[in-house]
């Protein structure tokens, strides 16, 4: 009986050594659905190899495309995923068994973009459904949606069913169908804008085609493979770039704090600016023999183009200098081309926030802008004129202005804690910027962006 038991313990140990494999692999995540172009697999340890059509992925491995490569991954719970060239995305930790509290749908995008369909798992569970970037993480509720990383480095966000949520270290927001955010960096919240994120539609495939009535050396049809269009070359410089004078800006900005000057400061419509810019992101502008320069910029962004006469912009200098002696700290500034002739029409327009950068206060310190409300009645008979309001929520406190009154495209509250201007064609745009106190000496400061109804 011993000889029996000894015999079928070798025999166990035997199978282990020879099928050592089969024990320990991975589950499988996923498998590729297609391929095209140049598209690796970096495996857990750092190995990489060519990604074909129909092999596995794990979770740990990422997948890498190159200038030309997409791939299309459909995962065991029924999800797909669908990567763009030059795109790094990871499954950091998938697993499936079909148990809410041990699935698991956690992947990070580290560059480039992709397309997402949520399934099983984003149903069963979705707290347990999040793609991470660089600058915000996304959560679902039952979803499709699109995210890519835009030529600046921002990140854009689309959702394309039900409803999703992009969160970073400034706050979340909310999107339902068809409604997009823009985030800057990992510190400001992400905004609401109206541009979709950046996630290109591929060519078509083209079926290879028969080449009149000749044969290859084989004697069968000679075929050749159709060449999908060329798409035009982009332009090498932007329409944003350059130096301008027709366009009009809004500043604010601190001096170091000192005991006898703890907010110096200087506001104000700075008219017929001339404004150098580099891809819509302000470096330089100039007014009344005053030359204001950034030593360090930091959040910028813009909407519209010069070329169609709709172009802001809006940014914050973290520090820089006046006339290259006066040294600043924390400048907000919006630039834009104002609208020529404001509207006329009746009643109040709820305009919807879109951009902006974040508040920081006179010390240097960074806040966030949590909410804003602006409307406008542009009826010139009401008393007073045309007037709009204002109500900015920050984690510093809070700017409101019920009614400001002005007659011309820029506009600016009597306490002077709102000051703007409309831009684009019927003033489909609105840009301020906004001042509120802070004890027990100082201000804190930003800008907020907005687009009409």
């Amino acid at each position: 009986m011993t000889h029996i038991k000894l015999q079928h313990t070798v025999l166990v140990m035997a199978l282990a050594a020879i099928y050592p494999l089969q024990a320990s692999a991975a589950p499988s995540a996923g498998v590729a659905q297609f391929i095209a172009g140049d598209v690796n697999v970096r495996r857990a340890d750092g190995g990489t190899t060519a990604l074909v059509k129909g092999k596995d992925i794990e979770s740990g491995q990422a997948i890498v495309t190159g200038a030309s490569g997409r791939a299309q991954v459909r995962f065991t719970d029924g999800g797909l995923v669908s990567l763009q060239p030059n795109t790094e995305f990871k499954v950091a930790n998938y697993v499936d068994k079909a148990d809410p509290k041990e699935d698991r749908f956690l992947v990070d995008l580290l560059r480039g973009s992709m397309r997402a369909i949520t399934g099983l798992i984003g149903k069963r569970n979705r707290e347990n459904y999040k793609v991470t970037t660089t600058t915000a993480t996304i959560g679902i509720r039952g979803s499709g949606f699109n995210v890519g990383y835009n030529p600046d480095g921002s990140l854009g966000v689309t959702t394309e069913l039900d409803a999703i949520e992009v969160c970073n270290a400034g706050g979340c927001v909310g999107l339902t169908a068809g409604e997009s955010v823009r985030v800057i960096n990992n510190t400001d919240a992400p905004v609401r804008t109206n541009v979709r994120a950046n996630v290109p539609t591929p060519e078509p495939e083209r079926d290879p085609v028969t080449v009149g009535d000749k044969v290859d050396d084989k004697g069968k049809p000679d075929l050749i493979k159709a060449e999908a269009p060329v798409p035009p070359k982009p332009p090498t410089t932007s329409p944003n770039s350059g130096t301008f004078t027709n366009l009009t800006a809004v500043a604010h900005y601190h001096l170091p704090p000192v005991t006898s000057d703890p907010n110096g400061s200087f506001t104000g419509p700075v008219a017929s600016a001339s404004v150098v810019m580099d891809a819509g992101k302000v470096t330089e502008f100039e007014s009344s023999g005053n030359v204001f320069t950034p030593t360090v910029n930091t959040a910028a962004g813009s909407f519209g183009s010069m070329a169609t006469n709709d172009f802001i912009g809006w940014g914050n200098w973290a520090s820089g200098s006046k006339n290259g002696a006066t040294n600043l700290a924390q400048l907000h500034y919006i630039v834009g081309q104002a609208t020529p002739v404001l509207p006329t029409t009746v009643g109040v327009a709820s305009y919807t926030l879109i951009g902006g950068s974040a508040p920081t206060s006179y010390t240097g310190s960074s806040g966030t802008l949590n909410s804003a409300t602006f409307s406008v009645n542009f009826d010139p008979a009401q008393i007073g004129g045309p007037m709009l309001s204002v109500n900015i929520a920050t984690s510093f406190g809070n700017v409101v202005e019920n009614f400001v009154y002005f007659s011309s495209s820029t506009f600016s509250s009597g306490s002077g804690a709102v000051k703007g201007m409309f831009t684009g064609p019927n003033a489909n745009r609105a840009g301020l910027i906004y001042t509120g106190g802070l004890s027990p000496a100082g201000s804190y400061s930003g800008t907020a962006i907005f687009q009409a109804p």
